[in-house]
This record gives C-alpha cells, sequence and structure tokens, in this order.
C-alpha cells in the first residue's frame, strides 16, 4: 500500500462511522470500523467481543497474531491484558475482604511482613490502593524482564520504585506501584502465591481457566510497539497491576460477572457494587474520559444517566479495553497486539455507544486529537506557503520580525526531531498514523521560517522606485 493510500484512509478514518449504510447493522458496522482504522493506523490484529443482557453475543478476531508468518488472530488468542488486570486483582481483594481475611479499611502495615514502607510514609489502607488515592507515583512502568530472565522480587522493586508525591486521599493518583503493592498486601496477608491465590479464588470459578498472573508459555500473539516492530515477550516484576493473560472470552465471563444480578460464586452483589462505587474524581488527563475511580475500576455516567464502569490497558506492544453497564448487561472487550490501537479502539467504542442510543462515551474524545491534528497541518503548511510567499516577494522586516520567525523556525525543526527520539510520547498513542505527518507538516513550517528570517528583504529604495 502506497503512502498516499494510507494517508487518504487515516483521512476518513474518523469520519468513516458518520458515513454507515442505512440498515447496516451494528456487528457490521464494528467491523467495518476495525478494519478502516487497522488499515489507517497500522494495527496488526483485534479481537471484540460484545455482551448484551449479560452474556457475549458477537465476537470476532481481526488480522494477524504475527505478520510476518502470516498467522491469523483466532478469538481464542492469549493477549497481555494490561491494566485490565486491575479489576481483577481488586475481585480478588473484595474476595478476601467479604471472607474476612483483609480489613480494606485498616494500614497495610497490619498484614505486610516481606516489606514495609519508609517510616515516614503515613498511614496508606487496601481501599486508598485501590482506588489510586492512596498518594502514591505511578511507578517505572517500562521495568520487563524476559519470562526466563531473572528479575528483582516484588519486594525490592517497591524498595527502589515507591514514592510518595501525595497525602493519602487529598486527590486521584494512578499508580501501578499501588496495585503492585496491593499484590504484597495480598501475598503476606494469605501467606500464599498471589497468581495461585488469584487463580483458586478469582479466575476458575468465572471459568478463566487459561488465564493466570504467571507466565505459562502458551503460544500467543506477537505484541507491537508504537512504531510498528514487533516486541519479544516479558514480564513485569508485579502482577496485579498488568500482569494478566486472558483471552478475549476470559474478560467477557469476567465482565458478565460484574453485571447486575449475574449468578457468579466469587463476591455478593453487595460486593461487586461497592467495587462499581465511584471513591475519588478523576481529573487530568484520565478526567477526559472518566468521572471517577471506584475499587480497581473507572466510572462514567452515560449520557441516558446510566453507570457504566471501565478499565483499558497498555503496556509495551499491546492495548485492551474493557468497558460494561452493569445494569443492562451491556459491555464490551477489544485486545490488541498493537500499541498503535488507541484511536482504533476510541472508533470502535463510538459504534458500540450509539447502539446502545447514548452518546460516545468518554474515552472516544482521542478522536478530537486527530480532528486537531489535521487542522495544525492544514495551518502549518499554510503559514510554510506564507513564508515562502514572502521570501520570493522579498518582503521588508525588521529584526523583530526577523527573530520571531527564527525561533519559530527552530521550534518547528526541532521538536519532531526531539520526538522522534523518544520512546514513548502521548501524541505517539493517540495519533500513530498522524503525528508523523504532524512533524513533517511542523519541519516543512520551521524550514520556511528559517529561510524567511535570514533571506534578504527589499530595501526602503526599493520600495520606493516601486511605489
Amino acid at each position: 500500500m502506497t503512502h498516499q493510500s494510507l494517508l487518504f484512509i487515516a483521512i476518513i478514518g474518523a469520519f468513516s462511522i458518520s458515513s454507515v449504510v442505512v440498515g447496516a447493522t451494528a456487528s457490521d458496522r464494528l467491523s467495518d470500523t476495525v478494519q478502516a482504522r487497522m488499515a489507517s493506523d497500522g494495527v496488526p490484529g483485534v479481537v471484540v467481543t460484545v455482551l448484551e443482557n449479560g452474556a457475549p453475543v458477537w465476537t470476532r478476531a481481526f488480522g494477524y497474531a504475527d505478520p510476518a508468518t502470516g498467522r491469523e488472530m483466532t478469538v481464542d488468542a492469549l493477549f497481555r491484558v494490561e491494566s485490565i488486570s486491575k479489576p481483577v486483582t481488586a475481585w480478588g481483594a473484595m474476595r478476601l475482604a467479604e471472607t474476612g481475611r483483609l480489613d480494606l479499611d485498616a494500614p497495610i502495615t497490619d498484614c505486610l511482613t516481606s516489606w514495609q514502607p519508609p517510616e515516614s510514609t503515613p498511614p496508606l489502607t487496601s481501599r486508598q490502593l485501590l482506588s489510586h488515592s492512596a498518594g502514591i507515583g505511578l511507578g517505572d512502568f517500562a521495568a520487563r524482564f524476559a519470562p526466563d530472565e531473572p528479575r528483582p522480587e516484588l519486594a525490592e522493586h517497591l524498595a527502589e520504585d515507591f514514592e510518595i508525591i501525595a497525602a493519602p486521599s487529598a486527590a486521584f493518583a494512578y499508580s501501578d506501584t499501588g496495585f503492585n503493592l496491593l499484590e504484597l498486601v495480598i501475598e503476606d496477608c494469605t501467606g500464599e502465591d498471589f497468581a495461585v491465590f488469584m487463580a483458586r479464588e478469582v479466575l476458575s470459578p468465572l471459568e478463566m481457566e487459561r488465564a493466570g498472573f504467571d507466565w505459562t508459555g502458551f503460544e500467543m500473539p506477537l505484541g507491537h510497539d508504537l512504531r510498528g516492530p514487533p516486541v519479544a515477550p516479558y514480564v513485569y516484576p508485579g502482577r496485579a497491576s498488568g500482569g494478566l493473560f486472558a483471552t478475549a472470552g476470559h474478560v467477557a465471563r469476567f465482565a458478565a460477572a460484574g453485571m447486575a444480578g449475574a449468578d457468579q460464586p466469587v463476591l455478593s452483589a453487595q460486593g461487586v457494587a461497592a467495587l462499581h462505587r465511584s471513591v475519588v474524581a478523576v481529573d487530568g488527563l484520565f478526567g477526559f474520559a472518566a468521572d471517577g475511580y471506584a475499587l480497581g475500576h473507572f466510572t462514567e455516567t452515560l449520557s441516558d444517566g446510566r453507570q457504566s464502569v471501565w478499565h483499558g490497558g497498555q503496556g509495551y506492544g499491546w492495548m485492551t479495553h474493557l468497558h460494561l453497564v452493569p445494569e443492562t448487561g451491556d459491555g464490551i472487550v477489544i485486545l490488541s497486539n498493537s500499541q498503535r490501537a488507541w484511536p482504533l479502539f476510541a472508533a470502535v467504542l463510538r459504534v458500540w455507544s450509539e447502539s446502545l442510543g447514548v452518546q460516545p462515551v468518554g474515552i472516544t474524545r482521542i478522536l478530537w486529537a486527530e480532528t486537531a491534528a489535521r487542522v495544525a497541518i492544514a495551518l502549518l503548511l499554510a503559514g510554510a506557503l506564507l513564508a515562502l510567499g514572502a521570501v520570493f516577494w522579498r518582503w521588508r522586516r525588521g529584526p523583530t520580525w526577523r527573530g520571531a520567525a527564527a525561533l519559530a523556525g527552530a521550534a518547528g525543526v526541532g521538536w519532531p526531531l526531539w520526538a522522534q527520539a523518544q520512546d514513548y510520547l502521548f501524541i505517539f498513542s493517540i495519533l500513530p498514523g498522524l503525528w508523523l505527518w504532524l512533524a513533517a507538516a511542523s519541519g516543512v513550517a520551521g524550514l520556511c521560517l528559517a529561510m524567511f528570517a535570514i533571506a534578504p528583504g527589499r530595501t526602503t529604495a526599493a520600495i520606493s522606485d516601486q511605489g
């Protein structure tokens, strides 16, 4: 496929949903949207499952598990589900609470024996860890190890990763470290390995047999990073925050268990409701997509007043999303073996929202960035043409104009070069198919502004002669 074709698809991709053929089914629209976005964003593989009335009704695999070998994606492919691990971990903590083995509101130091936070650390509770309100920093999400490579014990990793950045319960602060600390609390509280406990008391009862928090060696799709190359298998030092391996079917079973009236043996209806009840308001970038955070779940009020809960996951080479409306049993699971899938997820969720008769859910606002990027590209190229025109016209300009143009030109050329050298920037995730075009347009505009700054202008005499 040519670069021109990719650009054309990228331009129309965000608007493909609005041009749906009248009478097309929701599944047709979902399929069309996934395939269009895979082509425009360079996403190799996706699996989508839709739930209605508390049960899966549609599942489809798209693309490739390994494009290099031609291995196709399958509906039963085992994924790294990344931060969807957090709501599953929350079920484990609530299971302990309901069976009297863990007090969610007691200081975690009552259970901890294998590691203790620094003495200056204020008292923290498991409920605060579950709701990202403990004031703990995000942590080193890039700490990854090959499955057969020695890696630090969790206590050792926490000793290096733990940092208090705010007073407990003061505000929402998303923290992988907080959930990994909860993993240690669960292990010290139960006296057994976290993965063993979760398998016995959460995963197996919910019929998630192949799912697990430990590396199993099962064949998996090959992950792909933001620039497209494949990613070798890896594991994290901690598992509670992002270490779960599961299929779309497993995640769908977990979602079904969280629906109102679900017949499941792990938690009481009151326990599930407590996991879904918002604890802390969410602001910052997360505030664009969520209203609050409960225990292991983001919360959002839909446009018709219904409450939804959700969680996404992004890891090196993988992206995942789970959205459910417990009251009505509606839900959707989206798993991808690419880190370029965020706009694809947003486009799919927009279609799914329309099928529910509600305004697009908050995460779809990611697509606003594409509109803004296209406008910025057009403005940058228009500015480049104006600057070139001024150069050829030899418009007379003073030192202030020259200085401003030189600074703007340096910025226009410099930031794409700096960005290209970074391993990860937020813009890479939300504009996987457009950020290079934006960078190129900025570079062109910067070079034209530099020419404008250094090219000679017309003299006063020349201007008088023309007059």
